[in-house]
């Protein structure tokens, strides 16, 4: 009987031991596939291109750059996990970024950028600014679209910083006119204050706006100006308001002045 049952321990000893190296064995398994998936998911979403579309003036490598700002970013599927929280950055010139993968290591960025209404000149820089007065872009290209805005003395107009004057209501007005000339379709060469007063140049006709800017003034102009083709002179707005629809044209050599 003793005999017995030191076989019996013996045996279910055994298989103890056997279950224990299954178990280690499973385990290890178990750890080496995870390493693999783990390896495989770093190497396969590793990215190894980046495409940007949508942008005109802010740079693509400063995107590139805002996108992929810490370690992780560099795998894409982390980069899209953190922008489909909302916790991804983007550069201070665009108003919408959105991120996607064209494949596992190629990450797709669309952009929208702020849109440029007015400029300032400082020596050969012109510095674009947006419809909030914020520069968004810093270039020594004129744009034909965009009109320069004088008259004012400039204290600041550094990139990504609002722009500040001597008369800050005054240049808020000039920036209301120029966000309304691009939603009429008319793009002004300058926008200037002179004696309070706010002008518009079109080539060879010159609108005075006055002392305040409205949507109704900037309304009139498009068709006014079709209807005076080469005739040269300055266009009387400042009074023109909805209760007062009077609009006079002054025939005048304007090419000297200002």
């Amino acid at each position: 009987m003793g005999n017995q049952n030191q076989k019996r321990e013996g045996t279910k000893k055994k298989r103890k031991d056997k279950k224990k190296k299954h178990h280690a064995y499973a385990l290890i398994v178990l750890i080496l596939a995870a390493a693999i998936i783990i390896l495989g998911t770093v190497l396969l979403f590793y990215i190894q291109e980046v495409e940007v579309s949508g942008n005109e003036y802010c740079d693509s490598q400063e995107i590139v750059e805002c996108v992929q700002n810490d370690k992780l970013s560099k795998n894409s599927l982390y980069v899209l996990a953190k922008y489909s929280l909302g916790q991804g950055k983007k550069p201070e010139c665009l108003d919408t970024l959105k991120v996607s993968m064209k494949n596992p290591w190629t990450l797709k960025i669309t952009v929208k950028e702020k849109t440029m209404v007015g400029c300032v000149k400082s020596g050969k820089k012109y510095s674009y600014f947006d419809q909030t007065g914020l520069v968004v872009n810093e270039t020594e290209v004129k744009d034909s679209k965009i009109p320069v805005v004088s008259g004012l003395k400039i204290k600041k107009n550094k990139l990504y910083s609002q722009i500040k004057t001597t008369n800050q209501t005054k240049f808020s007005e000039i920036v209301e006119a120029c966000g309304e000339s691009q939603r009429y379709g008319i793009y002004p060469e300058k926008i200037y204050v002179k004696d309070q007063q706010i002008y518009m140049d079109f080539g060879n006709v010159r609108a005075c706006l006055g002392n305040q800017v409205s949507a109704e003034q900037i309304a009139q102009i498009r068709p006014i100006l079709k209807k005076l083709g080469d005739k040269t002179g300055i266009l009387h707005l400042e009074s023109y308001s909805e209760n007062n629809t009077t609009i006079t044209f002054e025939m005048e050599d304007i090419s000297q002045e200002n």
